[in-house]
C-alpha cells in the first residue's frame, strides 16, 4: 500500500527556465525504506522538499497518507513527516540535548508530563539518553545526527525523510546511523525515504529510485537496481563494490550469482567456493 502518491509532478525554481523535476509520477510503499539516488542536480532534494511541503508545488499533485500537500494542509503534512537534514547543527536550538529534543514538543504545546516521557523515549530509541544534559556542541557528528533524529521521533510522525543525512559523517558513524534507521523501520514501523548518492547506503533499504535530469528513470527493489550495473553506469552512478568484484570474477571464468549481494553475503559465498 502506498503512503505517498505523486502524480505528474513538475517544479521550476523561481528565475530558472528549465524545470528541475519533469512530470514525475511515483508511489512510495508504506513501512518500507526507499532510497532516492541520482547525480547532483537530478532533483533528489527538491523532490524531498516538495513531499514535505517545504516548496510550493508548481504542477501536479502529492498525497501523503491521504492528505494533499498544499497550503491548506501543510501543517497536517508536517505532522505526518519528520525531515532530517544533511547538517544536524542546522537543527539545533537548545543549550542541552534534552532542551533541543523538547523544542518541537513545546511548539506543539505538548503537556509537560507527556513531554518528559516522549523525550526520554526518543533518546532511548537513538541510544542518547546518557547525553541528555550534554551541550550539543560537545557531541560527535554521529551523535549530533542521532539527537536530530530524536527531535523528530518525539513528534511521532509516520514518515521519516533523510536528505543526505549521513554524507558528513565518517564511515563508522554512517554505518551506525544506517543501523539505527533499520531498527526504527523494523521495530517502529516507519516509512523511510533517504536521499543519497551512495550505493552502499541504498543497499540498507528496501527499494531504490533513480532520478536523472528531473525524471524518474527506475524504481524497483534494491536487489534489482543495484545488480544492474549497466543501468547504474548509464546514469553516472557508482557501482557497488560487490558488483565490481563479481564482474572481475566473471572475467576470470567464475560462475557468480546474478542477484545482488551485500559484502557479508559475498564473503559467505566466497568462503563456500
Amino acid at each position: 500500500m502506498a503512503i505517498i502518491e505523486i502524480k505528474d509532478l513538475s517544479y521550476t525554481y523561481p528565475g530558472e527556465q528549465e524545470p528541475i523535476l519533469k512530470h514525475l509520477t511515483a508511489s512510495f510503499p508504506a513501512k518500507e525504506w526507499t532510497t532516492i539516488i541520482g547525480r547532483n542536480g537530478s532533483g533528489k532534494s527538491t523532490l524531498a522538499r516538495l513531499i514535505d511541503g517545504l516548496l510550493p508545488i508548481g504542477h501536479g499533485q502529492i498525497m501523503v497518507a491521504g492528505t494533499p500537500v498544499d497550503g491548506e494542509h501543510v501543517d497536517l503534512v508536517h505532522q505526518k513527516i519528520g525531515f532530517v537534514f544533511q547538517n544536524p547543527e542546522n537543527q539545533f536550538v537548545g543549550t542541552t540535548v534534552e532542551d533541543d529534543v523538547a523544542f518541537g514538543l513545546e511548539n506543539h504545546r505538548v503537556p509537560r508530563d507527556e513531554m518528559r516521557y516522549r523525550i526520554q523515549q526518543a533518546l532511548n530509541d537513538v541510544s542518547m539518553a546518557e547525553y541528555a544534559q550534554t551541550e550539543p556542541a560537545m557531541l560527535s557528528g554521529g551523535q549530533k545526527q542521532r539527537v536530530a533524529i530524536a527531535g523528530i521521533l518525539c513528534l511521532r510522525p509516520e514518515i521519516l525523510i533523510f536528505d543526505e543525512a549521513t554524507s558528513m559523517l565518517d564511515p563508522q558513524a554512517r554505518q551506525n546511523i544506517l543501523g539505527l534507521l533499520r531498527k526504527l523501520k523494523i521495530e517502529k514501523g516507519f516509512t523511510i525515504i533517504a536521499i543519497s548518492h551512495d550505493p552502499v547506503e541504498a543497499a540498507a533499504g528496501d527499494n531504490v529510485a533513480i532520478l536523472n535530469q528531473g525524471q524518474l528513470v527506475a524504481f524497483d527493489r534494491k536487489e534489482q537496481i543495484l545488480a544492474n550495473t549497466d543501468l547504474l553506469q548509464k546514469y553516472g552512478l557508482a557501482v557497488p563494490f560487490t558488483e565490481k568484484l563479481k564482474q572481475q570474477l566473471r572475467g576470470q571464468g567464475m560462475q557468480v550469482p546474478k542477484e545482488y549481494m551485500t559484502e557479508e553475503q559475498m564473503v559467505k559465498w566466497l568462503s563456500q567456493q
